[in-house]
């Protein structure tokens, strides 16, 4: 059984609006969780820097306490 240009161009058309009706809201949301994403990458960037700051400031000031001095004595 033959279609019509007709019916085959309303199929093509209903087709198509389908497809873009459930496309573009998945397009969006893939674009959303992409942002998202940057976010907490950047997020765990600076948390990774503020951490690695405070682990090197404990690092120095351990280095300089009386303690530090009296432990270092011990081992010569």
């Amino acid at each position: 059984m033959s279609r019509t240009p007709e019916v085959v161009s309303k199929l093509t058309e209903s087709t198509y609006k389908n497809v873009m009706e459930e496309f573009n809201p998945a397009l969006r949301n893939l674009v959303n969780l992409g942002k998202s994403y940057e976010k907490s990458v950047s997020a765990m960037t600076l948390a990774g820097k503020a951490y690695f700051t405070a682990v090197s400031k404990i690092g120095e000031n351990a280095i300089v306490s009386p303690i530090s001095r009296e432990l270092d004595g011990y081992h010569d």
